[in-house]
């Protein structure tokens, strides 16, 4: 089962004893995020939904029923840690299913945190890092990390009706968003915007200290990868965001790999 390259890529290089964690998270966020397919029935999407919701529940409860929330229960018990809370992800979800348009940016990263605190957050606080450490890094840079990732295939969401910029209130025509190919200054507005994800991504990281990196590997690898994914489509606009996340995170030194510089 694939889960999106950039999460293959995290399972392939996350520590061995990571692995079986990740799988399982990755597999709860596809399953919910299975209710987007468009082949579903609204209610059958929104029935998905409710389903997870109470597995969600079940799992902060301590009585999982799904193969995937089970496994997440073990690894937060091999690690003395409470159940993950993914509740959030469900939410994120539903707002997406439902088409919502974002008014204000204030709309907008609430809707980037609810994913930022559930998904990216476990994977921070499953890196063995202290956990306001990976609190800390999770708070910061999970919605940037959500937010890079849907702009990176803004068109698709576009024209599916979801439109992750925010379009004032009264809410301005989204059919300037749908064009295909997009106007030049809505090309220009999403590049910048790029650019200044990329650029707090890398100071998020540059603020960790030399000494919890390894701990914090794959939070932040997955930072990397986001930025990298942005700068393969758009080298000339990130190639110094590139270069700074290079020289001022160094991954490496024997302990991550060098694929973020290929």
């Amino acid at each position: 089962m694939s889960y999106g390259p950039d999460r293959d890529w995290l399972i392939r290089f996350c520590p061995p004893e990571q692995a079986a964690a990740l799988t399982a998270l990755f597999t709860v966020e596809q399953e919910v995020s299975a209710s987007l397919r468009g082949e579903l029935e609204h209610q059958v999407a929104h029935a998905r939904l409710e389903w997870w919701l109470e597995e969600l529940t079940r799992l902060v409860e301590g009585a999982a029923r799904h193969p995937a929330t089970r496994a997440l229960a073990a690894a937060a018990s091999t690690q003395r840690h409470s159940p993950p809370d993914l509740r959030s992800l469900v939410e994120h979800v539903r707002v997406d299913l439902a088409g919502v348009a974002f008014l204000s940016r204030e709309e907008l990263d609430q809707h980037l945190h609810a994913w930022g605190n559930s998904v990216f957050r476990e994977v921070a606080l499953g890196s063995g890092a202290p956990p306001a450490m990976a609190e800390q890094l999770s708070s910061r840079a999970g919605a940037l990390v959500r937010e890079l990732e849907l702009l990176a295939e803004f068109s698709r969401h576009a024209r599916a009706g979801r439109i992750y910029r925010p379009l004032g209130e009264p809410a301005e025509p989204h059919a300037r968003w749908q064009a295909d190919p997009l106007g030049v200054a809505e090309i220009a507005d999403l590049e910048a915007r790029r650019r200044s994800l990329a650029q707090q991504i890398c100071d998020a990281a540059s603020a960790t200290t030399s000494a919890s990196r390894p701990s914090l590997r794959v939070p932040l690898l997955w930072m990397g990868y986001a930025i990298e994914r942005i700068g393969r489509a758009h080298p000339s606009a990130l190639r110094r965001t590139l270069d700074s996340w290079r020289s001022a995170v160094t991954l490496s030194r024997g302990n991550l790999p060098r694929t973020l510089s290929r």
